[in-house]
């Protein structure tokens, strides 16, 4: 008899320790998770228990409190933790409605009344749209008011209209596309007059047995990367007096899908030798290559062939008559030193004609980056 006392006392922890364990050890936890009245406190129940009993009722919980912060405290802090603790909830359209209020990133804006066209709210949405458009108009206007006599007035009147266009469109987004062609002469294209007129006209030292081959020295593979740089520079200038990520400017590639609305900006570059015209004979325009030495003496490395590269910019507003052109020969500058190789030197060169091109061309549409 002892025995089976003492087999039952035994049974009688273990369903004891297991009842603990498996039932009320959750519900203890449950209900301090529902005490906290923290999102911190009723995650501490999901990271113990993520598909216990209580899940689903906590879930609920938690939902409520996530959305109760975002009322009370309506601050990105306490958007980001709804979306972190409660994606699916019931109040996601109440809270990221509270995100478009808090935001001036037109994405957001534009996010919103995409994924709820038949919301209550989106009207609201839709005024803060056009809200942040108008914004981005004084913006240009005041930058044009700034520019005074340095922007060129049919340029600004062409802007404003593609503002316009892309305001009712609602587009922020300008894609540039390429078009090059490249022209290159080498020393020994050149008449035997050219190259007379050169050993005359630099006698420091003979030019044949000193000048570097352009054909042997330019790679036409830097322009793809030359070209992203552009883009990258364009937004920085074109669009740097808006705010931040406003407008976006993006390179067209073969995976670029343009839709018909989109603006589409054609440059269109030409890079050929720079000449000159001597004694009526048309010339190369030669730069000298120096380099530094560690006491400061400039040493003679050779003879180089400038380039220059002419621009043509062809800006369209679809479905109108509305184009811009212009047309540029970018000037590479006078000092391009420092550089470690020829193949250098002439991607410095037609960095410098791009540079020269873009800056002109900002300067005509007013877009004289300002102080905010």
């Amino acid at each position: 008899m002892p025995n089976k006392r003492r087999t039952l006392l035994v049974i009688s922890i273990v369903l004891g320790v297991l009842f603990y364990n498996f039932y009320l050890q959750e519900l203890l936890a449950f209900n301090e998770a529902k005490s906290a009245k923290t999102l911190d406190g009723i995650q501490s129940y999901f990271r113990k228990y993520p598909n216990g009993r209580y899940a689903k009722e906590l879930e609920v919980i938690e939902e409520n409190l996530a959305f109760e912060n975002v009322k009370k405290y309506p601050t990105q802090f306490s958007i980001r933790q709804y979306y972190k603790y409660c994606g699916e909830g019931r109040r996601l359209v109440n809270v990221k409605f509270e995100e478009v209020k808090l935001s001036s990133n037109i994405d957001v804006v534009r996010s919103f009344i995409a994924e709820y066209p038949k919301s209550s709210f989106t009207p609201e949405v839709k005024r803060k749209l056009n809200a942040l458009w108008m914004a981005e108009f004084t913006i240009y206007e005041n930058a044009v008011k700034k520019a005074g006599t340095a922007a060129d007035q049919k340029s600004v009147v062409f802007f404003r209209e593609l503002l316009t266009y892309m305001r009712a469109k609602d587009l922020s987004h300008i894609y540039v596309k390429f078009k090059r062609t490249t022209r290159l002469k080498d020393y020994l294209e050149y008449s035997a007059e050219a190259r007379n007129l050169l050993d005359l006209m630099y006698t420091d030292h003979p030019v044949e047995a000193n000048i570097k081959s352009l054909r042997d020295n330019f790679s036409e593979g830097n322009l793809d990367n030359l070209e992203d740089d552009v883009v990258k520079e364009m937004k920085s200038v074109f669009f740097g007096i808006f705010t931040n990520d406003f407008f976006g400017i993006e390179k067209v590639t073969d995976t670029t899908h343009i839709k018909p609305n989109d603006v589409v900006l054609q440059i269109s570059y030409e890079l050929e030798s720079q000449e000159e015209m001597a004694l009526g004979t048309k010339v190369p325009d030669l730069w000298i290559h120096t380099q530094t030495s560690d006491y400061g003496l400039k040493n003679f490395m050779g003879y180089i062939i400038g380039i220059d590269a002419r621009f043509s910019f062809d800006f369209k507003i679809p479905n109108s008559n509305l184009d811009y052109k212009f047309k540029f020969l970018g000037n590479p500058g006078s000092n391009i030193s420092g550089f470690s190789g020829m193949n250098e030197g002439y991607r410095i060169m037609v960095r410098n004609t791009f540079s020269d091109f873009i800056r002109n061309l900002s300067n005509n549409f007013g877009l004289t980056r300002t102080d905010k």
